[in-house]
């Protein structure tokens, strides 16, 4: 009978055979680019993020209610005519990613950059307060 399990533990085992590093073991950039830390106590979530060859004036903050997004742009060195790429594995390009939290403050956030990474503070906002308002009915 056909098992959809076993013939996926076979292509895998293929696939491991000829791309011995395609494994798990194997590092992955997340979507947005930018790999995280997130962390949180009962007042505050810290965010770190490594981007590096960036520098501060690269990246760009945004901070909400529902998140915080982080995105940068960095153009790659203009191409050297006298000598040639052996490698070429840098270039221009952008990230961009959004982590969704709850309560946050974005008032009371503050950031810091050093070393290629970047440090968000973010204290939370009591849940109280964003109760909204009630509406009166007009008859």
């Amino acid at each position: 009978p056909f098992n959809i399990s076993s013939l996926r533990r076979q292509m895998e085992e293929m696939f491991d055979q000829f791309f011995p590093f395609s494994g798990p073991a194997e590092l992955k950039v997340p979507a947005g680019g930018v790999m995280i830390d997130v962390l949180e106590d009962d007042k505050e979530y810290l965010i770190k993020a490594n981007v590096p060859g960036f520098s501060a004036k690269d990246v760009e903050v945004r901070v909400s209610e529902d998140g915080v997004t982080i995105k940068g742009n960095y153009n790659e060195e203009k191409e050297d005519k006298k000598q040639n790429y052996l490698i070429r594995e840098r270039r221009s390009g952008s990230f961009l990613r959004t982590i969704a939290l709850q309560h946050v403050d974005p008032d009371g956030a503050k950031a810091k950059f050093k070393d290629g990474v970047l440090e968000l503070t973010i204290p939370k906002q009591d849940p109280g307060k964003r109760l909204g308002r009630q509406l009166e009915i007009e008859e």
